[in-house]
């Protein structure tokens, strides 16, 4: 289940609205950039070109920028 309907269920909550307080945009946007790197890292590992490219052109209209990091996310890193 996705982590952002959880938090949506929990919203209605004062526990909800206290965790809402404390989280940033800037944070929530890290996390979903992190969920997006974690699916196509599986999509690679599993072959699955047409979700690789789903999950590409999503990127795309959140960041472009996060194009270069799905790029650039399994190459070796340089010594």
């Amino acid at each position: 289940m996705s982590s952002f309907l959880f938090d949506a269920d929990l919203g209605a909550t004062d526990f909800g609205r206290k965790a809402r307080e404390r989280v940033s945009v800037a944070d929530t946007a890290d996390a979903y950039a992190a969920q997006l790197i974690s699916e196509y890292r599986e999509a690679v590992a599993s072959g699955r070109r047409d979700l690789m490219q789903l999950i590409r052109e999503h990127a795309a209209a959140i960041d472009p920028l996060l194009v270069d990091e799905l790029d650039g996310f399994d190459y070796p890193a340089a010594a």
